[in-house]
């Protein structure tokens, strides 16, 4: 029976939609990520010499926010070199969405996917994009998440006093994201911790969606009014327009225009939901916009699947077949199908039972001469009790042996992945803003209360026993900290298993 869900649209991430491990355990599995990388390369190549591919795909795998200390421009042709990477991965395995709706910078990616631009035209778009924007004498200003509805934050942001604050983002109805110069930004943060509302700096080059912007747009507008655009192929809705794209747009001025222009997301999501769309496919990092998209539809029903989710060690295909989203694509026998579906599964089950100690019944087999074997080196038994990084994100599927350290340990990559997912949808952040360095009270206001709370989450998660000999909470102030915390918790389980 086919299953797939007809009428889905493809949801392509904004600012911070970048997980250097997740694309880099794409880019070994799925050709299509290096053309698309190689294709975007074309245009820093020849602009500074330097190409993207260079920035992203390294030996250690970057953080968004190593990129965003880098060149303007890496982080923003990252995250869309990611999101047009994907979605070709997804395309190729049989994804035809009825919709291509984007986040902000997003839309740049689903306009590419939809035949729009080339994919170097894109990248081309976005260079042009920080180039204009780079170019104006800004205040200092900054962007950042705030714990409340549309209504609410304008009310906040009336009450700052200050024509260049905006409301910039509406993710859904408990998040609304602000934009403006530091002091009205400063300003605003103590009114809303004064009413006990959450305000989170989010990663970002420049405060987009804002009037400090405007008078980037006519420069932009004139920078990529001469770069071919194609009628789309597939429709592309804006949740800045709040309408679709149609062949008579002056595409290049509506880009412009997005610079200072407003994100309804939640709107947008509501007004396909009307039209019929129960499948959202997150073609980019993290699956931040699944979580918005969950959070905006709430018990209405849909499907909701991120095709990259934090610290992900591949393309979540599998549960993408699952729930019908992918159609005809490339030829895929009952036995891939099976495997894609249950192949994790079945390593993981063989490899907990060899590790403790076990036997697996193998079929008889006429006698062959083989090597002698080497002397085995000694092994830790585990317990298998280790939640995948996916576990929070919603893939569904195990993780693979390569996600795991030599002692059968998960790495600290996946437990870093899992650490940050548990604490973003805990705590409702956007998940880019738990890097190593935050400072989980002082920065994002997270009570020890709530610190404790957490940390007894991480060891249920993990099969951990409660600690309490000389444990100090505040020895634990940031995220880099609390996961090497539990990658100590981890090692000395075990030394104690062994």
């Amino acid at each position: 029976m086919d299953n797939r869900i007809s009428t889905n649209v493809a949801l392509f991430p904004g600012q911070g939609g970048f997980d250097g491990v997740a694309l880099a355990n794409a880019a070994k599995r799925h050709p299509e990520v290096s053309a698309v990388l190689a294709e975007v390369d074309t245009v820093p190549l020849a602009e500074v010499g330097r190409s993207l591919s260079s920035a992203v795909l390294r030996a250690e795998p970057p953080t968004l926010g190593l990129l965003l200390a880098d060149e303007p421009w890496v982080s923003q042709l990252a995250i869309y070199a990611t999101s047009v990477a994907v979605y070709r991965v997804l395309h190729a395995a049989g994804l035809r969405p009825s919709i291509h709706m984007g986040h902000s910078l997003g839309e740049i990616a689903a306009l590419v996917s939809a035949g729009v631009y080339s994919v170097a035209d894109g990248a081309r778009i976005i260079w042009h994009r920080v180039q204009a924007v780079g170019e104006l004498d800004l205040p200092d200003s900054y962007m950042a998440a705030v714990g409340a509805d549309p209504r609410k934050t304008r009310t906040l942001v009336e009450l700052a006093e200050n024509a260049d604050l905006a409301v910039a983002v509406e993710n859904h109805a408990r998040q609304t994201v602000v934009s403006g110069p530091r002091d009205a930004m400063d300003a605003l943060r103590g009114l809303t911790t004064a009413i006990g509302i959450s305000f989170v700096r989010l990663d970002s080059p420049a405060p987009f969606h804002s009037p400090l912007l405007r008078t980037a747009c006519l420069g932009l507008a004139a920078r990529i009014r001469d770069i071919p655009a194609n009628p789309p192929q597939t429709e592309v809705y804006s949740p800045i327009l709040n309408r679709s794209y149609t062949a008579d747009d002056d595409i290049a001025e509506l880009l412009a225009s997005h610079l200072v222009a407003p994100v309804r997301f939640g709107d947008g999501v509501r007004a396909l939901y009307a039209r019929g769309v129960r499948g959202f496919v997150e073609c980019g990092a993290l699956g931040t916009l699944c979580k918005f998209t969950a959070k905006t539809l709430e018990t209405d029903p849909h499907t909701a699947v991120p095709a990259l989710p934090a610290g992900a060690t591949e393309v979540a295909l599998p549960r993408l077949r699952a729930a019908g989203l992918l159609g005809a694509g490339a030829a895929h026998s009952d036995f891939d199908t099976f495997w894609d579906l249950h192949g994790t599964e079945i390593i993981a089950h063989v490899r907990r039972t060899f590790e403790n100690g076990h036997t697996v019944g193998l079929p008889d087999r006429d006698p062959v001469s083989v090597p002698e074997p080497v002397a085995p080196q000694p092994f830790a038994a585990t317990n298998g009790a280790h939640a995948t990084n996916g576990a929070h994100a919603g893939n569904g599927v195990a993780a693979t042996d390569g996600a795991r350290a030599d002692n059968g340990e998960p790495a600290r990559d996946e437990v870093a992945g899992t650490l940050r997912t548990m604490y973003a949808e805990a705590l409702e952040y956007p998940i880019e803003v738990f890097t190593d360095e935050v400072e989980l009270e002082a920065e994002l206001g997270i009570d020890s209360v709530k610190q404790i709370e957490l940390l007894n989450r991480v060891s249920e998660e993990y099969g951990l026993q409660p600690r309490t000999d000389g444990f100090r909470l505040a020895d634990y102030d940031t995220m880099g900290k609390v996961i090497g915390y539990t990658m100590t918790r981890l090692s000395e389980r075990e030394s104690v298993d062994v």
